[in-house]
């Protein structure tokens, strides 16, 4: 188990390697060569004159060869910013890490990527925790009752409900959410983000029911056919058929055997989705107005700031990578039959 785990974390350092090499391509030759974007001009403002430019591009150090470039901003991103960034950005030696970080520092805001993201990061994984937990509290039992009674009225309710939840669109479904149960029956409050207080967790909870369900809609319509389809293949095993013949109870063969066994793509794909969500949910954050991780990127793309782009694009990579591991690692406790060398 032990050599397993390294060597998955040993993959997992070469990804994000691989990521911040395409997202330095990207957001550094790609962007000055197809969109003849300078991010020094970007840094020094629209009225810069060709010296102060220039002066920005030696200090930044956009005037060095590309892989000297890369160079310094994986060691940035690694070791933390030079003294020589330090001693210019931060020459008092207060509240460093707001102003340069390991993700660099944003042109328009001024203060360090890793800063601005972890002053997001608490509303995008509230509201990915809240929608999680709805679409695997639902999908799951559904996803069960329709494949223990296939071809019933439930299953085929099921299969039409999942159907029309996958065909709206998140902003559309959220807004028509917005209308009727705040704005005309005023059952929920009109968005924003409350933080979370252990005295009284309500108020934070009650500004993301609502955008929760709206972000795990699409997500429930996914899992149950998951779960459907799986239990399916499972109850149809000769292992079911064996635990029922040696007299095993109906629900003791579908939770303990099936399920079990079923259970294995389902925690692929929560996984992964974990991960992207974690990366920030775009549509639902800008919808209801929540100040997280995705509204932070658009903000930053919309305005042309390379640093904070970028270092949103490499935060999502990471936080899919380490879903990845976790969810190899889980495989073991899930199916005790894997052996992980």
């Amino acid at each position: 188990m032990l050599r397993y785990t390294i060597r998955r974390v040993l993959w997992g350092l070469l990804v994000i390697f691989a990521v911040t090499l395409s997202v330095f391509v990207l957001f550094g030759p790609v962007l000055r060569s197809t969109a003849n974007v300078n991010p020094a001009r970007l840094y020094a403002g629209k009225n810069a004159q060709a010296d102060e430019i220039a002066q920005v591009e030696e200090t930044l150090g956009l005037d060095k060869p590309y892989y000297e470039q890369y160079a310094i901003s994986v060691r940035r991103l690694i070791f933390g910013p030079s003294d020589e960034e330090i001693e210019r950005l931060c020459p008092s030696g207060n509240d460093c890490d707001e102003l340069i970080g390991h993700l660099g520092r944003s042109f328009e805001k001024q203060r360090s990527v890793d800063s601005l993201i972890w002053s997001r990061v608490g509303v995008t994984f509230s509201l990915a925790a809240v929608a999680a937990v709805m679409w695997l509290t639902i999908s799951i039992p559904v996803g069960v009752l329709s494949a223990v009674r296939p071809r019933s009225i439930f299953d085929r309710v099921t299969i039409v409900t999942i159907l029309i939840a996958q065909s709206l669109p998140v902003y559309y479904f959220g807004l028509l959410a917005l209308y009727f149960l705040t704005f005309k029956f005023h059952i929920f409050p009109q968005g924003g983000y409350e933080d979370f207080a252990w005295s009284d967790p309500w108020p934070w909870l009650s500004h993301l029911i609502l955008p929760g369900f709206t972000l795990a809609l699409a997500f429930i319509a996914i899992y149950t056919r998951l779960v459907r389809g799986s239990m399916l293949d499972a109850l149809g095993d000769d292992y079911i058929r064996t635990a029922r013949a040696k007299g095993a109870g109906e629900g003791r063969t579908i939770v303990r055997h099936a399920l079990r066994n079923a259970l294995l793509p389902i925690v692929t794909i929560f996984g992964l989705d974990m991960g992207i969500l974690l990366g920030g949910a775009i549509l639902t954050e800008a919808t209801f107005g929540l100040q997280g991780i995705g509204t932070l990127s658009i903000d930053a793309a919309s305005s042309l700031d390379v640093p904070l782009t970028s270092g949103t694009v490499l935060f999502a990579a990471i936080m899919i990578v380490v879903a990845n591991i976790l969810v190899d690692l889980a495989y073991a406790f899930i199916d005790p039959r894997i052996r992980l060398t």
